[in-house]
């Protein structure tokens, strides 16, 4: 099984490693070459004082000067000295060099005979080059062993300061794997690492935007999925309900009309009254049909929205005073709190349309003897519009259904004023494309329908004088 080390530690054991092999290496060098290198060294010494001193006859002080300087024993020797018969080699330069024992110990002696006859002697001894070459490279060894412990803290620091943006940056690109973009390199080094540091943050930040904007789109793509979805869901549901609004009207005109066809009729009057049944029948089949066609335009946006002013208060007159009869019909009593010249701005025909459809459905659903209310008010920079009817409530459950194509909260509603389910619907697809606010609010004694529409430019001139 393969063993896997951090780079901290590599870094570090590789360091310590190479001080470890710097330090064998000279403690080797110095015990097996540096006492020849110091003996050479010396004799390079001992020529050089020679060649000095032979030039002329030294006087005892430079002898003395020069034996001090270089810790040297240097002697002038009489050619008539007993010793001198022991100097036997010399070469063309009167030149020799041997090494002698005294008293136990070997010198090595470097001489020349002087034109006077004397004889120049220099001599070192050799075991205190060895003893000296010892205490060094006990100093070495020594030395060596408290570098190399004192180094491990300072490898251990330098080994952190290399590897730590190494790991950073391999952090920071985990966690763009994990697809977390939000961590950044922010070392110093002033090296290749740090320009490292600074591409891997701009292809974070590369990365991120560009994910974010893939991921706005696959949710923008997958609401789309959603809303087609909804869309095929409400187009099966919508063919339905148009099969079940044409499907009643069809089956009584065949019924009549079989009757018609086969003089089932007892007399003039019934067949009359047949005749009207299918004309009327045909009038909703035709009615539906035509609503159909303004919801179709309004959703796939056919029908254009041709904004203007539009003076609510006369519209609002106009509109209601259609309802006339049918207000006298069922007793009820109309509260109109309107404001003059208020203007608004919208698409006339269209808003005429959605206040229709609204006090349709008020005029459906008051009771009798009861009260319709319609208010006009000025919201700063918008227009509301109230329509309020007396009489019973919506179901809180049932109040988001009502914009609903086809829905009813009463099956057996009364189709005079938007029984075909229609009318709301075709109210909410209008006001969306006007970017109006809209809803309907349960009262204490009936139901409030209200939307608004933004405030036209008269009414901002005179709020300016």
């Amino acid at each position: 099984m393969r063993i896997k080390m951090k780079l901290l530690h590599k870094v570090f054991l590789f360091s310590i490693g190479l001080v470890s092999l710097v330090i064998i290496g000279v403690v080797y060098l110095s015990n097996n070459f540096l006492e020849n290198y110091y003996l050479d060294k010396r004799i390079e010494q001992i020529k050089e004082v020679r060649e000095v001193l032979s030039k002329t006859t030294p006087t005892e002080e430079e002898i003395e000067t020069y034996a001090k300087k270089y810790n040297l024993a240097i002697t002038l020797k009489n050619p008539k000295s007993r010793r001198m018969s022991r100097y036997k080699e010399f070469d063309e330069n009167n030149e020799g060099s041997m090494v002698s024992v005294s008293m136990g110990m070997e010198h090595l002696e470097y001489y020349k005979l002087l034109p006077n006859g004397e004889l120049l002697s220099i001599a070192i001894s050799i075991d205190s080059i060895k003893s000296t070459v010892g205490i060094i490279n006990s100093f070495f060894i020594y030395a060596g062993i408290v570098i190399l412990l004192g180094s491990l803290f300072f490898v251990y620091i330098f080994s952190l300061q290399i590897t730590k943006p190494i790991t950073d940056l391999n952090n920071i690109i985990k966690k763009m794997v994990n697809m977390d973009f939000s961590h950044r390199a922010n070392f110093k080094t002033g090296d290749e690492l740090e320009e490292l540091g600074k591409s891997i943050n701009f292809l974070a930040f590369e990365l991120e935007n560009n994910i974010g904007k893939l991921k706005l789109s696959n949710k923008k793509l997958s609401k789309e999925i959603e809303k087609r979805k909804q869309i095929d869901e409400l187009r099966k549901e919508f063919i339905a309900s148009v099969t079940h609004e044409i499907k009643t009207p069809v089956t009584v005109i065949n019924t009549h009309a079989e009757m018609l066809l086969y003089d089932l009729v007892e007399n003039e009057e019934e067949r009359k009254e047949y005749l009207k049944i299918i004309m009327s029948e045909g009038d909703n089949i035709s009615g539906l049909l035509s609503e159909l066609v303004k919801l179709i335009k309004l959703e796939e946006n056919i029908t254009d929205i041709k904004k203007e002013n539009l003076e609510l208060s006369n519209i609002l007159e106009e509109e209601v005073n259609k309802y006339k009869v049918d207000l006298g019909e069922k007793n009820i009593n109309l509260e109109m709190n309107l404001i003059e010249d208020l203007i608004a701005i919208g698409d006339n025909f269209k808003i005429r349309q959605v206040i229709t459809n609204i006090m349709s459905n008020a005029v459906s659903y008051v009771n009798n003897n009861g009260k319709i209310i319609i208010n006009l008010l000025n919201l700063e920079d918008k227009v509301k519009v109230e329509i309020i009817n007396t009489g019973s409530k919506i179901p809180e459950e049932k109040k988001e259904n009502i914009w609903k194509a086809f829905y009813r909260i009463e099956q057996s509603r009364n189709r005079k004023y938007g029984g075909l389910g229609l009318g709301l619907k075709i109210v909410s697809e209008i006001l969306e494309r006007h970017n109006s606010k809209f809803g309907v609010e349960n009262t204490n004694n009936g139901v409030k329908f209200w939307f608004t529409l933004d405030l036209g430019g008269k009414n901002e001139m005179a709020r300016d004088i």
